[in-house]
């Protein structure tokens, strides 16, 4: 029996996508070569990150995930989180849809 939350088997690829509203946020933050950088991972990987819970869709389980990408001082490209949810199949083919991008606040300097 396959494990169903195994991740990177080799024979399974998804449909990703970036919602409206995840892509707007991702270039207000300047993220959105990230964001396209991990929405092709996740076609490959789509339990890529933190399982934050597993929610119902009418008949349909939807895994809710986290994933962080790293800033990157040189390109002054803050870090972010990333929220995804993956609808395994059926209905074929699994998908995931990314549905928000969230700024990390930044370290504050101690007293």
């Amino acid at each position: 029996m396959n494990d169903p939350h195994h991740q990177g088997d080799p024979g399974s690829t998804a449909i990703a996508a970036v919602t409206d509203r995840a892509a707007q946020r991702a270039k207000e933050l300047g993220v959105t070569e990230a964001l396209e950088a991990l929405r092709a991972e996740l076609e490959h990987e789509p339990r890529l990150g933190r399982h934050i819970r597993t929610v119902a869709e009418g008949t349909q389980q939807v895994e809710l995930y986290s994933t962080r990408i790293e800033g990157d001082p040189a390109t002054d490209r803050p870090a972010v989180n990333v929220v995804h949810a993956f609808a395994p199949a059926p209905p074929w083919p699994p998908t995931v849809r990314i549905a928000a991008v969230v700024p990390e606040d930044p370290p504050h300097p101690g007293p």
